[in-house]
C-alpha cells in the first residue's frame, strides 16, 4: 500500500522503532507523534491512510485517538499497541474500528511485516471494492438511463404503430363490419391489420405476421403500411371487379419484392382479400398463413382452400386468388400464428381445436378472445392477432 503515509503515535521508543522501520519496508513515509492531541491535529484522511496508535499515551487513551481518527476518516487502518493482554481492551479496540491489537514489547520484525502485509492486502482489496462498486454504479446508472431511452423509443413505436392501425370495430355499407384484436408479446408488434372501403362495393383488408418480433419487426409492418399506401397513391386498387385477382396478386408481390430487397432476413405470412359486398363474394390469397383464415356462418366454421409461399423468401411464390361464396349470415376469422401457442397439442390438434372454438362462437372476435384465455394467459410467447370480418 504505498503512497499515503503512516502516521506512529507511541512514548516507546522500542517500539516506535520496530514500527518504524516495518512500515518503512512497505513503502510507508512515516510520521511521528508523542502526545494524542499532537497525533489528532497532524491527521488527514488524505494524508495518513495507516495509523499505529499506543494504548497509553501520556494525555489520552489510545482508544479516544481511534474513535476521534475513526470519525473523521472509517477507512483509515489503525493499529492498536499495548502492553497489556487483557483481552476486554484488545475486543474494546476491535469494536471501535482498529484492524489489529500488537502487545509490546515488540520483539520480532517479521511478524510486524506479516501484520502490516496484511492489513496493506486487505486495504488494497477495499479499495479495489469501493472502485468496483463506484463503476458497477456508474454503469447501473448508464444501463438505467438506456433502459428509460429505449422505453421512451418503444413507447413512441408503440404509439406510432397504434396510429397506422384502423379503427376498430368499424363498419361499412351493406352491413359489413370489420373488427380486430392486437397484443404484442413486447412493446411493439410484429403483426399488423388494416382494411378499407374502395368505390361503393368493395371491402379490401389485409392480415400479416412478419417473422420474429420486437422493434425491427414492427419496423417492417411500418414498411408493409407504408407500401401499400404508397401504391394506392399512384393508381386505384380494388376498384373494378374484373381487376380483383390482379390487385390481390400485385400486392403479394410488392410487398414480396420489398422483404427482399431490404436483406434484412425478415419474411411474413400474409392474408389479402376483398369482400365484394354487392355479390356477396370473397376474393382472398394467401402466402404461407398458419393457421388458413376461416369462414363461419349458421352452420359451422371451415378453414378456406388455398396456398402460397410466404413473402420475403422466394422471388416468386406460387399464390392463388381464391373465390368464395358468402352466405347471408357469416364472419371471417384470420389469425396470426401466435394464436396457436396458446393450444394444446400438435400443429393438426390446435388447428382443429382452434376451429371448434370459432364455431362455437361463430367467429365473434370477443367470445373467441374470451375462449382462447387472451387477456389471462400471462407472459404471451409471440404477437397475438384475429382478424375479424362479417356480416349480420
Amino acid at each position: 500500500m504505498p503512497g499515503p503515509g503512516s502516521l506512529l503515535l507511541t512514548d516507546d521508543e522500542r517500539s516506535r522503532s520496530f514500527l518504524r522501520g516495518a512500515l518503512s519496508r512497505q513503502g510507508f513515509s512515516v510520521a511521528e507523534a508523542s502526545s494524542g492531541q499532537q497525533g489528532i491535529q497532524q491527521f488527514s484522511p488524505g494524508l495518513f491512510q495507516l495509523v499505529a496508535v499506543d494504548f497509553q499515551l501520556p494525555d489520552m487513551s489510545g482508544l479516544e485517538v481511534l474513535q476521534k481518527i475513526k470519525r473523521q476518516s472509517p477507512d483509515t487502518s489503525v493499529i492498536v499497541i499495548s502492553s497489556s493482554a487483557v483481552l476486554n481492551d484488545a475486543l474494546q479496540a476491535i469494536r471501535l474500528g482498529a484492524c489489529d491489537y500488537l502487545l509490546k514489547p515488540l520483539k520480532e520484525a517479521a511478524q510486524i511485516d506479516r501484520v502490516i502485509c496484511r492489513i496493506s492486502g486487505e486495504e488494497n482489496l477495499a479499495q479495489q471494492n469501493r472502485e468496483y462498486r463506484e463503476a458497477l454504479e456508474r454503469r447501473n446508472i448508464e444501463l438505467r438511463d438506456h433502459v428509460e431511452l429505449l422505453r421512451r423509443d418503444q413507447e413512441a413505436g408503440r404509439q406510432l404503430q397504434q396510429h397506422l392501425l384502423p379503427r376498430t370495430p368499424y363498419s361499412y355499407p351493406g352491413g359489413i363490419e370489420a373488427n380486430y384484436r392486437l397484443i404484442p408479446s413486447l412493446y411493439l408488434s410484429g403483426d399488423f391489420v388494416d382494411y378499407g372501403l374502395f368505390g361503393e362495393r368493395f371491402v379490401a383488408f389485409y392480415l400479416v405476421d412478419i417473422s420474429g418480433h420486437g422493434v425491427s419487426s414492427a419496423l417492417v409492418t411500418a414498411l408493409v403500411k407504408h407500401s401499400i399506401m404508397h401504391r394506392l397513391r399512384e393508381g386505384p386498387l380494388f376498384t373494378q371487379l374484373e381487376s380483383l385477382g390482379s390487385d390481390l396478386l400485385e400486392v403479394l408481390e410488392l410487398i414480396n419484392r420489398e422483404l427482399l430487397s431490404t436483406h434484412m432476413g425478415k419474411h411474413a405470412s400474409m392474408f389479402v382479400g376483398v369482400v365484394d359486398t354487392a355479390a356477396r363474394q370473397l376474393h382472398y390469397a394467401v402466402a404461407g398463413q398458419i393457421p388458413m383464415p376461416a369462414l363461419a356462418s349458421d352452420g359451422g366454421a371451415d378453414w378456406l382452400p388455398g396456398k402460397g409461399r410466404p413473402l420475403g423468401i422466394f422471388e416468386r411464390g406460387d399464390w392463388q386468388v381464391m373465390c368464395a361464396e358468402l352466405p347471408p349470415s357469416w364472419r371471417l376469422v384470420a389469425c396470426s400464428d401466435g394464436v396457436l401457442e396458446l393450444l394444446q397439442g400438435d400443429l393438426l390438434e390446435k388447428e382443429e381445436r382452434l376451429l371448434q372454438l370459432i364455431a362455437e362462437c361463430g367467429g365473434n372476435l370477443e367470445s373467441l378472445c374470451q375462449s382462447l384465455k387472451v387477456d389471462t394467459f400471462g407472459a404471451l410467447p409471440d404477437d397475438i392477432t384475429i382478424l375479424t370480418l362479417g356480416h349480420n
